[in-house]
């Protein structure tokens, strides 16, 4: 599975990442803690914390020895190293201090029996302050040997003379832009849900349970614009061909990127409707969680071999092993040319498009319940109706990937496909209120829902009805 790094630059590579977005799944569970006041998911958060803290460690050492193997190479920018460099040194201060904060409050807790609620916002202060600096840091790591992001000049200049590209037949670089950025998120944030899922099973803890739930939901429901972003990205790095990028070693990223699709799917489906089942019944079944956690290891053994194909497209210091020249090896290239015949293209189509239907119906009618139509009935009665939408996006999640596949850059090149896979997400994770709110839930039968629920009513109907209008006028625009 390659997760023995074997140089300074592929150990940088895979722990660098941890800091930047592990703080932002981690300060989440941590607010979580701090909102419902319980001290054992604090603790596992406080744990948690003090980890990222000792990672500074690794990152500097590795990063340090990253620049040395760097320095001089090809496609290299030495300014952006060194400012990545100095302003890493802020960074990682600041994160070695919230691992110290989160450690000593651990060592007071054990002595004294109770947190103290001054060190444990202080613990939050420094870790928000952490996150805002790993931003930029990892915006300015990111664009060292991406030169694809720089300038579309910098793209221009690595078509080969004479090369001749058919108009349209390309996607903009913003997409591989995006990509490198939102593909750490479905990765790191599930290794983290899943460490915090095993604590809340050791500790069987409902509050950590529920959180590790919306955790790998919440990545489930990032699995789909990644793939999306990286099938936009493929044409962005080939369509004009860039030195030293491979189609084959791309495509044998993209054949685990649609399995680790399909993980993420099933995880994060199972994990909301234990989420949706624990309403009714006020407790989890031991059954489920067993098997979601099943799921959550076989998907990160997955997720594992698609983040190390992935880094060895764009990154040759890392490549010890003989890369691939052949596409017609690989399934996804034979899956486009199989669903670009006619005769399979239109049944999926059919399929998506009475997803389409399941989804916009569930919707219009939670929300219309919440914002006040036909109080006669309770919420948990319209509650009922949420997995059918559920239901619906997953037919959507795997019936969209096929059609993408048959013609991705006519797809991502048009003016409402990016408002469509931008409230994709919005809408699915907002979704995830209806399911957790107490208020919401004890909504009585002639009871107005309270305001919060409202807005994010509002909230979720605006985000299907983009996501639909911007699938539906494809064709057409």
């Amino acid at each position: 599975m390659h997760l023995i790094p074997d140089t300074w630059s592929h150990l940088h590579m895979l722990i660098s990442v941890f800091p930047f977005v592990g703080l932002i799944f981690v300060l989440g569970f941590y607010i979580t803690a701090i909102m419902t006041n319980n001290e054992v998911a604090k603790r596992a958060c406080l744990v948690l914390l003090g980890l990222l803290g000792i990672l500074a460690i690794p990152v500097y050492f590795s990063g340090d020895g990253s620049m040395a193997m760097l320095t001089g190479k090809p496609g290299i920018s030495v300014d952006r190293m060194n400012a990545h460099y100095g302003w890493s040194w802020a960074a990682l201060i600041l994160l070695g201090l919230m691992g110290i904060a989160a450690w000593l409050e651990l060592w007071r807790y054990r002595r004294v029996g109770t947190l103290s609620n001054n060190a444990v916002h202080l613990v939050l202060g420094l870790g928000l302050l952490t996150l805002a600096f790993m931003i930029y840091v990892g915006e300015l790591g990111w664009e060292i040997g991406h030169h694809e992001l720089q300038t579309a000049t910098t793209v221009a200049a690595n078509q080969p003379s004479g090369s001749d590209i058919a108009e349209g037949q390309s996607t903009p670089q913003a997409w591989s832009h995006v990509h490198i950025i939102l593909n750490h998120f479905p990765t790191v944030g599930f290794v983290l849900t899943l460490a915090y899922f095993l604590a809340a099973l050791v500790m069987n803890n409902d509050v950590m349970k529920r959180t590790s739930l919306v955790g790998f939901t919440i990545c489930g429901i990032l699995g789909a614009p990644t793939y999306v972003t990286g099938a936009a990205a493929m044409w962005a790095l080939t369509q004009p061909p860039m030195a030293g990028i491979s189609h084959a070693v791309i495509d044998a990223h993209r054949d685990m990127a649609l399995l680790t699709l399909f993980g993420l799917a099933f995880t994060g489906a199972t994990a909301y409707f234990e989420l949706w089942r624990y309403r009714y019944v006020g407790r989890f079944s031991d059954r489920t969680l067993y098997i979601l956690l099943a799921f959550a290891i076989v998907t990160l053994g997955i997720m594992a071999e698609t983040g190390h194909r992935g880094g060895l497209i764009n990154h040759p210091e890392i490549r010890t092993e003989v890369m691939p020249t052949d596409s017609s090896v690989f399934w996804s290239p034979n899956i486009e040319l199989l669903i670009n015949n006619v005769i399979w293209f239109v049944p999926w189509q059919t399929v998506h498009f009475f997803g389409y239907s399941l989804v916009f119906a569930t919707v219009l009618a939670v929300t219309l319940r919440v914002l006040g139509f036909w109080k006669s009935v309770p919420f948990s009665a319209v509650h009922r109706l949420l997995p059918i939408g559920v239901f619906g996006v997953l037919m959507n999640v795997f019936t969209g990937m096929l059609m993408l596949m048959a013609d991705t850059y006519r797809y991502v090149n048009e003016a409402t496909f990016t408002p469509k896979m931008m409230f994709l997400p919005i809408g699915a994770i907002a979704v995830l209120y209806f399911s957790l709110s107490d208020d919401l839930w004890n909504t009585k039968a002639g009871e107005d829902a309270p305001m919060a629920a409202k807005w994010v009513a509002v909230l979720v109907l605006l985000s299907w009805t983009t996501v639909i209008m911007g699938g539906r006028l494809l064709p057409y625009i």
